[in-house]
């Protein structure tokens, strides 16, 4: 099971996925933040650059890991404004709020893409399609 097979391309995909979005809540180190972006990244790349010449189920996964990164990514990015826009210290209690607005609302965002990566992985195991890549959860 070689990474120049659809199967492996897949695997290595939500693996990235699985660990972009798993490593900030396991372990905390200076770079972390920039080390699951380059993961987001090595992930989409792969997908984007794999789907047209995949099988159909595996054009699926790829489909599915593309929507979860993006979504994800957005809605991190739309979580984490508020932080970059109220910064003085007259605004400290809203900003309290804020932050512990976006801890909930990013760990929910996480265990979403979790869910969707963790599902993908293993249905990409048995080579099975993603029976919807353009919903929600699966």
């Amino acid at each position: 099971m070689g990474f120049k097979t659809h199967r492996g391309k897949v695997l290595l995909v939500h693996v990235l996925t699985l660990l972009c979005f798993g490593l900030p809540w396991l372990i905390s180190f200076p770079a972390s933040d920039l080390v699951t972006l380059a993961f987001g990244i090595a992930a989409a790349l792969i997908a984007v650059s794999s789907r047209a010449s995949a099988t159909p189920w595996a054009a699926t996964h790829h489909l599915q890991a593309v929507h979860t990164l993006l979504i994800a990514m957005a809605i991190y990015m739309l979580i984490n404004l508020p932080a970059y826009i109220l910064t003085t210290d007259s605004l400290a209690p809203i900003m309290a709020t804020v932050v512990r607005i976006s801890f909930w609302a990013l760990l929910i965002v996480s265990i979403w893409a979790l869910l969707r990566a963790a599902i993908g992985l293993v249905l990409a195991l048995m080579r099975r399609a993603v029976p919807n890549p353009r919903g929600l959860l699966i």
